[in-house]
């Protein structure tokens, strides 16, 4: 033990591993606790969601049999009192960022944020109140997650409310031009930008500014995304492809430079994925084609995994 402990401490002093790396391998060794911090927020957040999938699914199938009371009463209820819970134990609303009081209140407030689009999906089964309008429901809902989110400082909500904005702003964008394969891909890329506007006006404005990632993490890959699948669709070189490889690089030169290494793989991936289309266009022989995908896919992954031990940070 004494001497597995001096190799991991000269492997810190060469910067072979990371302070946290010695750490939690020097616990390992020494056979210390550890903690379970991340896998009790894992068994959580998947508890969360296999308890609204398993209400939205009971409502769904049982119905006609209860009655509809019997399914809105309950979830108002529930809805309700994840609600009162989240004012009643939170501490007050702060710019900054505020923990939560304890490790379930984050789930709680997800939990009837969820319950929340349930209940909507439900009313809107049932009734028919919006009709062709139904995708009102889903600004209103991301306007209130918004909201939670931000009173709360909660993230899972906040993502919540940004694939909810993204439905309702793709349903909106395709509509005015009905459903065609551009117009999809027009949508998606406009929402990227929207949002990672929303982040940085409110990263600018001091308000929640650590909520900045989240916007980016998912503006970076709906937009390089979208700029890829329009290069996969073009027949030739096109501006897509170029504004694909261009974002791609750009996203990987801001995650170098601000060391976060999610969005070094972002780019290098979209990338890769657009540089690969260019190259197998000039490809025929099925063969040369794999061994193309093998070896440069090879090279991408040690390339990220050498990058990763020289500029990533653990996330």
């Amino acid at each position: 033990m004494e001497r597995t402990t001096a190799f991991l401490d000269h492997w810190l002093a060469a910067g072979t591993i990371s302070a946290a790396q010695h750490q939690a391998l020097t616990a390992i060794v020494t056979r210390r606790r550890l903690s379970l911090f991340v896998e009790l927020n894992a068994l959580l957040y998947l508890g969360v969601l296999a308890l609204v999938g398993g209400l939205a699914w009971t409502a769904r199938s049982y119905s006609d049999r209860w009655g509809d009371l019997a399914i809105l009463l309950p979830l108002t209820a529930a809805v309700a009192g994840c609600l009162v819970y989240a004012f009643r134990t939170g501490a007050p609303y702060s710019a900054g960022k505020v923990e939560p009081p304890h490790l379930l209140f984050d789930y709680v407030l997800y939990c009837g944020c969820l319950l929340v689009g349930v209940e909507l999906g439900y009313i809107e089964y049932r009734f028919h109140l919006l009709q062709a309008q139904w995708d009102s429901y889903l600004f209103a809902s991301s306007l209130l997650y918004f909201a939670l989110a931000y009173r709360f400082d909660n993230r899972f909500v906040l993502s919540l409310g940004l694939a909810t904005l993204g439905s309702w702003f793709g349903l909106r964008m395709t509509r005015l031009a009905w459903f065609d394969v551009s117009s999809a891909r027009v949508a998606a890329l406009t929402y990227g930008v929207v949002i990672a506007a929303l982040g940085g006006a409110t990263h600018t404005l001091r308000i929640k500014r650590h909520f900045l990632e989240t916007y980016l993490h998912l503006a970076a890959n709906v937009v390089l995304a979208s700029l890829t699948w329009g290069a996969m669709l073009s027949s030739g070189v096109s501006a897509w492809s170029a504004a694909a490889i261009l974002a791609s690089a750009l996203v990987v030169a801001g995650g170098l430079r601000f060391r976060r290494f999610a969005f070094v793989v972002y780019g290098t991936v979209w990338g890769y994925i657009a540089v690969s289309r260019e190259m197998l266009r000039h490809v025929g022989n099925p063969i040369d084609a794999l061994g193309y995908l093998v070896v440069s896919a090879t090279l991408v992954i040690v390339g990220l995994f050498a990058l990763s031990r020289r500029s990533g940070r653990a996330e």
